[in-house]
């Protein structure tokens, strides 16, 4: 399955990249394109649809420091 996932909040980029790229590795989930700002992460998957919504629950808590006040899923 494919998932498109955009967040939007609060970052430090580099420390959200990080969190996200260890997470997806942790669950075999393939993330096949990210981008990352101070207000905006995207990023697209692809996994097994439990494993996805693990993927986005994660990154909804974030590492400390990140808050995330929206979040859209297009996919």
């Amino acid at each position: 399955m494919v998932r498109e996932i955009r967040f939007e909040g609060r970052f430090d980029p580099e420390l959200f990249r990080d969190f996200a790229i260890a997470r997806a590795r942790l669950l075999a989930v393939e993330i096949t394109d990210m981008s990352v700002s101070d207000h905006c992460f995207s990023v697209r998957l692809v996994g097994e649809e439990a494993l996805l919504g693990m993927f986005e629950m994660a990154c909804l808590l974030g590492p400390a420091g990140c808050i995330v006040t929206g979040t859209e899923s297009l996919g």
